[in-house]
């Protein structure tokens, strides 16, 4: 038994606290700022061209493919509503290949918008792309589904750990795979994002193999902190809807102590000088719609101001045309709601319409 522990209500041994005295006060914690210490300058005050020259510096190239996809069609099933779900595989790199759904309704003109559909985070990984994709007209979460009704072509791949993408062996099983797959990574000098970025770079060329033109992505969560991050990063995304997972780094690490999916931690980042809002105010004149739910306690509203705020500051200095839709949701947490999905869908029918 651990020293100083009470079995029974009775002092166990190597308890310091004599009888009839009072046990000395807990040491006061240390808030977040004392406990690694935030740089004073940090995020850096810099031009929008140098906090991208900073970011994709650190993020790693993943503009030049490895392999082509050589991509399959292994099934095919109707669903409701009139819209067609394929399952298809194709390569991204040397002995990876990606399952993928492919969903969009049935007479679809090739050259139809196509998004990218990026599943879920949380405690989705043994479902993965499917999440999304149940034929439910009164179900907002399943917004690949929703999206291919609405007339976008869509693509849902497996993220790096989820769905058939699980690790098969080993001791590390689910998010702990995760932790592992980052870990390795950036031993590598890279990391999570970067993988990310990759494999939705490749996912990009496929929906531009199945005949798009014009792309945008679409996440809630985890699939939201990649949508930004790949818009921030790939200029064919000409729109991205995200739902929630706003997050700053100075704020995680400094004043919340919150972590969240590990897609937000590029290993030198912060000595970079550069933080989660500036990076995505890059993407502009491109388009963001940015969802947030007053109670969702994993985004707290200061992080989602924080996007808001730079993205608009930077439209402002730069003499850009708004190309931000900030959809505030009073009341709501972390999810998707109808009122949302539908304002997302709209905006990115309105973005990547050729007219």
């Amino acid at each position: 038994m651990a020293a100083g522990l009470a079995l029974n209500g009775n002092l166990a041994v190597g308890s310091n606290a004599r009888a009839g005295q009072p046990e000395a006060a807990a040491a006061k914690p240390p808030v977040p700022q004392e406990l690694i210490g935030c740089p004073p300058d940090y995020p850096q005050d810099l031009p929008n061209a140098e906090v991208k020259r900073r970011f994709l510096k650190i993020l790693g190239e993943f503009t030049k493919a490895s392999v082509p996809l050589n991509p399959a069609v292994t099934e095919e099933i109707a669903l409701p509503g009139g819209v067609v779900r394929q399952r298809i595989e194709y390569d991204v790199a040397p002995g990876e290949r990606v399952p993928a759904y492919h969903l969009f309704r049935g007479g679809l003109p090739a050259d139809a918008p196509g998004v990218l559909s990026i599943h879920d985070h949380g405690t989705i990984f043994s479902e993965g792309k499917g999440f999304h994709c149940h034929p439910k007209a009164d179900d907002p979460v399943q917004y690949s589904y929703h999206a291919a009704l609405a007339g976008i072509r869509v693509l849902t791949p497996d993220a790096l750990g989820f769905g058939e993408r699980r690790a098969t062996w080993g001791y590390s099983r689910d998010f702990f795979d995760e932790i592992l797959a980052h870990a390795e990574l950036c031993a590598r000098g890279l990391s999570l994002a970067w993988k990310s970025v990759w494999d939705n770079s490749r996912a990009l060329e496929m929906v531009e193999h199945l005949g798009a033109r014009r792309l945008g992505a679409i996440g809630h969560s985890g699939g939201s902190t990649q949508s930004y991050i790949l818009a921030a990063a790939n200029e064919k995304v000409l729109a991205a809807a995200c739902y929630a997972s706003f997050a700053t780094l100075r704020r995680q690490f400094y004043q919340y102590r919150l972590c969240h999916c590990l897609y937000h931690y590029i290993p030198g980042m912060v000595a970079a000088g550069i933080d989660w809002d500036q990076v995505a105010a890059t993407v502009a004149p491109r388009a963001l719609f940015l969802e947030h739910g007053s109670l969702d306690e994993g985004t707290p509203v200061v992080m989602y101001r924080d996007f808001v705020a730079a993205i608009e500051r930077r439209c402002q200095r730069e003499g850009l045309p708004s190309s931000m839709v900030a959809f505030d949701e009073p009341g709501k947490g972390h999810g998707v709601t109808e009122s949302g999905l539908r304002a997302g869908l709209a905006f990115l029918k309105k973005r990547l319409s050729s007219e």
